[in-house]
């Protein structure tokens, strides 16, 4: 008969277990390809934080980057997503109703990557007099170039960086013709290249190396004052066999969360939230996280914001929502009277 009651016992204990591992929520994180830096900190992100999560778990998927996160976001593949703030302005600029404050908000601001503007040494650009680069060149440095001489011009370029064009065409009206390269013809291309990524950045390293291309610099206060989210970056490459600094423009990484108009339906968005600004420094020094979480650190220290809605961090949350004592408490003796 005991042996009969343990049993039972166990079996009570075990389907419990699985009726509350049932309701786990599974919090879907759109990240990158497997090899790239966004998949790397997602995974980072899961390690630290699912033990965070009140009845959830996080888990990483691969995806295409940037596009595929916010636009798999809107069509419920994912709930959470790592999104370049350059396309998700560009995004909320076309498409308004579906790319907005009140559906999307910020869980934590990430690293930033760096836009490379290539030109092939021999290019000319169709409007431009002969001559044009052999001008900006002939110092041998890589001068400061105005985005309005690439007006109305073909640019190549891959992969999310795509996209990163299309939105720097959009916001400067530039009317840019951007070519898809694919990858057995970027050894051959004769075009100007725009390309994004964390530096330095090997598509680039290899590109000076071949020899054929200047590597050249963006005038950030020119590009700051129509689209205020670009920030100002160097870049440090190899370039006529030393290390040379070229300024250019970068643009942040946002890990991006659906917000819903139920507030409760957003716990685990701001659990997110205060997990990653709680681990931070951790993140930051753990030798077993991506690098680039040092630059995240810096960034959340020094109070850094970028201009999307956030969610808020719990201690916020609690706050807002704690109940407001009176100034003036009355005594039980004042009571009684």
């Amino acid at each position: 008969m005991r042996k009969l009651k343990s049993t039972a016992f166990i079996a009570i204990t075990l389907l419990a277990s699985l009726s509350v591992h049932a309701q786990t929520d599974e919090i879907k994180l759109g990240s990158g390809g497997p090899k790239g830096n966004y998949f790397s900190m997602a995974n980072d992100i899961a390690n630290y934080c699912n033990d965070n999560l009140s009845d959830a778990s996080l888990s990483v998927l691969n995806s295409g980057g940037s596009v595929d996160n916010l636009m798999g976001m809107g069509n419920k593949i994912y709930s959470v997503g790592i999104v370049q703030e350059d396309v998700l302005n560009y995004h909320a600029k076309r498409s308004p109703r579906k790319v907005n404050k009140n559906r999307l908000k910020v869980i934590s601001g990430l690293h930033e990557e760096a836009i490379h503007l290539l030109i092939p040494k021999d290019y000319q650009p169709e409007s431009a007099k002969k001559g044009w680069i052999d001008s900006l060149f002939e110092d041998k440095k890589a001068p400061k170039i105005s985005l309005s001489m690439l007006k109305d011009q073909k640019v190549g370029s891959w992969g999310g960086s795509i996209v990163s064009s299309e939105a720097l065409s959009y916001f400067f009206k530039l009317n840019l013709k951007v070519i898809d390269i694919p990858e057995d013809k970027r050894a051959q291309v004769n075009l100007p290249l725009i390309l994004v990524g964390g530096h330095p950045y090997k598509p680039v390293e290899e590109l000076l190396q071949s020899g054929r291309y200047h590597l050249v610099s963006l005038n950030y206060h020119e590009i700051s004052e129509q689209a205020g989210f670009y920030s100002k970056q160097v870049v440090n490459y190899q370039i006529n066999g030393k290390v040379t600094g070229v300024p250019t423009v970068g643009v942040r990484a946002l890990l991006l969360g659906k917000s819903f108009r139920k507030a409760s339906r957003n716990t685990h968005m701001s659990e997110l939230a205060t997990c990653i600004s709680d681990n931070i420094a951790d993140l930051a020094d753990d030798p077993d996280t991506n690098p680039l979480w040092a630059s995240v650190y810096d960034f959340i220290e020094d109070e850094g914001q970028v201009d999307w809605s956030y969610f808020p961090l719990l201690e916020e949350t609690a706050a807002t929502t704690k109940p407001q004592q009176p100034a003036y408490q009355q005594s039980e003796d004042e009571l009684s009277e």
